[in-house]
């Protein structure tokens, strides 16, 4: 695996890799999977300065070991200490920043194998994470982990699942994942949700030109009333004015 070097300091530094050079997934059934997720925790932990979420970057456990670490395909921090902006942490070294992962995600392309999730599921076993899924898109299959104790065990034998320690209820639909928060809301894909604020905008445009219509409608109404009072108020006049 070729990896690309960060900058370092002096000359004795440690270097930890920002990435590896691969691409961040596989094909577009694993890219969506991870955009959807990605998207939807951003949303779902917006306004929690002490929250980032980010997706296929590398996490290191360990000061002075930069050959331990992993890149979730979706990662949820947190316990940091303030908000942090993308182009500060290029990669998750936890002794600098703080916090833990409170969520890895792991969505399956053609070339993982069982083995590659069993190796992944021990590391995130071992370096705290609280929450952990495995979602393999072709097969429709979900896992969902969560902390009880010292360990990540399985959570739930069948979908949704109610997860522990995001609290939002996890479930594969049609062959892709889907996620409920715990108010009722769904999570959408951004183009689904584009598509959904451009109907909104729609509906509410047409019904502020049918107010407006009704608008025009009511003020020429008036118009035409005052007129009629007025032309009725001049006949009235002129009949006076012509008896004897």
């Amino acid at each position: 695996m070729s990896m690309v070097a960060t900058s370092v300091d002096n000359p004795g530094d440690v270097v930890y890799p920002d990435c590896d050079g691969a691409p961040m997934a596989d094909n577009p059934t694993q890219g969506r999977a991870i955009r959807y997720l990605v998207h939807g925790f951003e949303r779902l932990f917006h306004g929690r300065p002490d929250v980032f979420v980010g997706g296929d970057f590398f996490w290191y456990p360990v000061e002075g070991q930069p050959t331990i670490v992993q890149a979730p395909d979706v990662t949820v921090i947190a316990g940091l200490p303030g908000p942090i902006a993308d182009r500060d942490m290029p990669s998750y070294r936890q002794w600098v920043y703080g916090g833990y992962v409170l969520l890895a995600v792991e969505v399956l392309s053609p070339s993982n194998t069982w083995r590659d999730m069993a190796r992944r599921l021990a590391f995130y076993d071992r370096y705290g994470v609280h929450e952990y899924w495995v979602f393999d898109p072709y097969e429709g299959v979900l896992q969902v982990y969560a902390r009880q104790g010292d360990r990540l065990a399985l959570v739930g034998g069948e979908e949704p699942v109610v997860c522990p320690v995001t609290g939002v209820t996890a479930a594969v639909v049609e062959g892709r994942i889907h996620v409920t928060e715990p108010d009722g809301r769904v999570w959408l894909t951004p183009l689904e949700e584009s598509l959904r604020l451009e109907a909104a905008t729609q509906r509410a445009d047409a019904a502020a030109e049918r107010a407006a219509v009704e608008a025009r409608r009511a003020d020429a109404a008036v118009a035409e009333a005052a007129a009629l009072r007025a032309e009725l108020a001049r006949l009235r006049t002129a009949g006076g004015s012509d008896a004897p």
